[in-house]
């Protein structure tokens, strides 16, 4: 990948999908704020096995309180 003219190695990008891919472990991640210098922060959550509406559950309520709801980036 290329950013900001910077070449970009993809397995730096995988660091933090591959143990869950592995591990077949449930995870998600949203949005939740934004640095000071306007990089997004988002917050993963992840699960023992079949902890799937548990942790949807907690992406709901973070999402219900996030300062980022509601938010689109421009297209």
């Amino acid at each position: 990948f290329t950013i900001d003219g910077q070449t970009v190695d993809a397995t730096y990008l995988q660091g933090a999908t591959v143990p869950l891919n592995v591990t077949g472990l449930p995870g998600v991640a949203l949005p939740f704020g934004m640095s000071k210098e306007g990089l997004p922060i988002s917050v993963q959550i992840v699960g023992r096995w079949h902890t799937e509406m548990t942790i949807l559950h907690i992406a709901a309520l973070l999402e219900a309180v996030s300062p980022m709801q509601g938010r689109h980036p421009t297209l």
